[in-house]
C-alpha cells in the first residue's frame, strides 16, 4: 500500500499521470516500427508527408508539394519598331492595334521530396536535414492573359515579313513586348509565353525543430528552414534560352528577379501526428 501511494505521489510532483508513464519514448524508436503523418505550409506551399523512424537519432519522411496557383497579372506596352515604310504598311492594313497587353505569370511548383531527419542527440528534438525535392523543370510560366489578344499583330507582322521589310532575324520592324533586352512577337496564334526552368533534382539542406513521429504526445507541430539546391534558371522564350544580357532591361520584371535564383530558399510549419 505505501509503495503504490509513493508512486501516485512521485506520479503527481513530476506532473505525469498514468496515461503519459506510458507515451512513447525515443527508445522505441526502431526501423519502420512507427509511423508519423504530417500536412503544412511554407515556402513550397502546402504539403502532405508520411514519416517513420530509421533509429532513434534518424528519420525519413516523404510527400508532396502543392503550391497553390495564385497569378501575378501586369500590362506591358506593346513595342511598334517600325521605321516609314513599315508604318505606311501598317496603315494601309487599315486595323487598329492594341498598344499593350495584359501579362500574366504563375508558378508551377508542385513537387516530392524525400528527407532524412538527423538528431544529434538522443532526447532533444533538433535536427539536420538532408534530402532532395523533384518535380518537373518549369517554375514560372509568362502569357497573355486573353488567348489570341495580339492575333491582329501577327497578321500585321506577317504582312511586314511577306513584303520583305520586317526581318524576323533581328525583329527589325515588326511589333511585339520587350522582356528585359529580349523582344518577343506574338506566335502565328496571337500568343506570347515565355518559362523559367530549373533543374528537375532540387538536393536539400536545412535545420528544424520537432520529431516526424512524435514522441511525447499524438500531435506537435515541427519547424523547418533550408534551401533547396536548384541551378541557375533558364528563361526560355520560344523554345530558345535567353542570356543574362537579354534579361537585364529595366522590363524584365519578375523573370529579371528569378532568373538569378540558383537557390530556393525552404521554410515550413508542419502539424505532425502519430499514427502508429
Amino acid at each position: 500500500m505505501k509503495k503504490k501511494l509513493l508512486l501516485v505521489w512521485a506520479m503527481t510532483v513530476t506532473g505525469l499521470s498514468p496515461m503519459t508513464a506510458q507515451e512513447m519514448t525515443t527508445e522505441d524508436l526502431g526501423i519502420f516500427n512507427h509511423l508519423g503523418a504530417a500536412v503544412g505550409v511554407g515556402t513550397t506551399g502546402i504539403s502532405v508527408e508520411l514519416a517513420a523512424p530509421l533509429t532513434s537519432y534518424v528519420a525519413v519522411r516523404g510527400g508532396v508539394n502543392i503550391m497553390p496557383a495564385f497569378k501575378y497579372n501586369d500590362d506591358f506596352r506593346l513595342n511598334y519598331k517600325l521605321d516609314g515604310t513599315a508604318q505606311r504598311v501598317v496603315d494601309e492594313q487599315g486595323k487598329v492595334l492594341p498598344d499593350k497587353v495584359s501579362i500574366q505569370g504563375k508558378p508551377s511548383m508542385t513537387t516530392g521530396h524525400l528527407l532524412f531527419d538527423i538528431f544529434p542527440f538522443r532526447s532533444s528534438s533538433f535536427h539536420l536535414t538532408a534530402g532532395a525535392y523533384f518535380g518537373g523543370e518549369n517554375v514560372v510560366n509568362v502569357y497573355n492573359k486573353d488567348d489570341g489578344a495580339l492575333s491582329m499583330v501577327s497578321e500585321v507582322n506577317k504582312a511586314l515579313i511577306a513584303a520583305g521589310i520586317a526581318d524576323p532575324a533581328t525583329h527589325d520592324n515588326m511589333i511585339g513586348v520587350s522582356l528585359g533586352n529580349y523582344f518577343l512577337t506574338p506566335d502565328r496564334n496571337g500568343n506570347v509565353k515565355a518559362d523559367i526552368k530549373v533543374s528537375a533534382f532540387r538536393p536539400y539542406l536545412g535545420f528544424g525543430f520537432g520529431r516526424p513521429v512524435p514522441t511525447k504526445s499524438r500531435f506537435t507541430c515541427n519547424f523547418d528552414m533550408g534551401v533547396q539546391f536548384w541551378g541557375k534558371p533558364k528563361v526560355m522564350v520560344e523554345g530558345n534560352e535567353l542570356s543574362e544580357s537579354d534579361t537585364d532591361g529595366k522590363d524584365g520584371g519578375v523573370m529579371k528577379v528569378i532568373s538569378k535564383i540558383a537557390v530556393w530558399p525552404v521554410i515550413s510549419i508542419r502539424l505532425v501526428g502519430r499514427i502508429l
